[in-house]
């Protein structure tokens, strides 16, 4: 049952739903007009920590380490970010992304909670898309959030890890995190590692010569901006490969 306030909340969105034949909205969220738009946003900001975004366990943050850091960016604050869970778009979520244990965290009132990962499908979080790959939407990936450059008819995805050393002296412990990324390029229905400018071209293998032309001739230095070629190189392929 609607408590009144909510009820109240939703009918008034409805009187304001915009026509169906409307342009569609970015990130395929519904299309409101613009007074639904700043109901809904009067609603969700009087309810903000009572959400049901805010439901996950306690999360405590990492220790200053000695060098690196265990969150995206370097970031160890949250950013206000886009977060779609359990099929609805929530804006303006401070959230921060703990890579080393691949878990994003939320923060409300004064503690931050662990999104549950299950109910995520995209965090939109300083100008970078997130998806959550679980094992029904790749048989090949590993659960976990990762990174995506580029969705076209094939899509590349990049998993940021952070790996963790503690050198250990008589007085002190020194922690050093490391960064490591892996490349997936989808192709087909199954996503491949990519590590190399020659494992990228095996993947778009019937199109390698063209691909490597292009390369060649768009001056594209592969090791200078590893995520940045292999993206050219995907858009290119769609487009020739018809």
């Amino acid at each position: 049952m609607y408590s009144k306030p909510m009820f109240l909340a939703l009918f008034i969105v409805l009187l304001f739903i915009g026509p169906a034949n409307a342009q569609t909205a970015a990130l395929d969220t519904p299309v409101y007009s613009n007074a639904a738009m700043r109901v809904i946003d009067q609603y969700k900001a009087a309810l903000s920590d009572e959400l049901e975004i805010f439901n996950g366990p306690i999360y405590r943050l990492w220790p200053q380490a000695y060098r690196g850091s265990a969150y995206f960016d370097e970031k160890t604050h949250c950013t206000p970010s886009l977060v779609r869970y359990n099929g609805t778009w929530y804006k303006d979520i401070p959230v921060i992304y703990d890579i080393y244990t691949d878990v994003m965290v939320a923060a409300a009132k004064d503690s931050l909670f662990v999104l549950q990962a299950e109910k995520i499908t995209d965090v939109w979080l300083l100008d970078h898309h997130f998806l959550y790959i679980n094992s029904k939407s790749s048989a090949n990936l590993k659960p976990g959030f990762y990174d995506q450059l580029y969705d076209g008819k094939s899509r590349v995805l990049v998993k940021r890890v952070r790996t963790i050393e503690n050198n250990i002296t008589q007085q002190t412990v020194s922690t050093i995190y490391e960064n490591k990324e892996v490349i997936y390029i989808k192709k087909g229905n199954n996503y491949y590692p990519v590590n190399s400018k020659g494992s990228v071209l095996e993947v778009f293998k019937e199109k390698k010569k063209a691909l490597g032309q292009y390369l060649n001739e768009n001056k594209i230095k592969y090791n200078s901006d590893k995520e940045g070629s292999i993206v050219k190189l995907a858009v290119y392929y769609d487009q020739i490969n018809n």
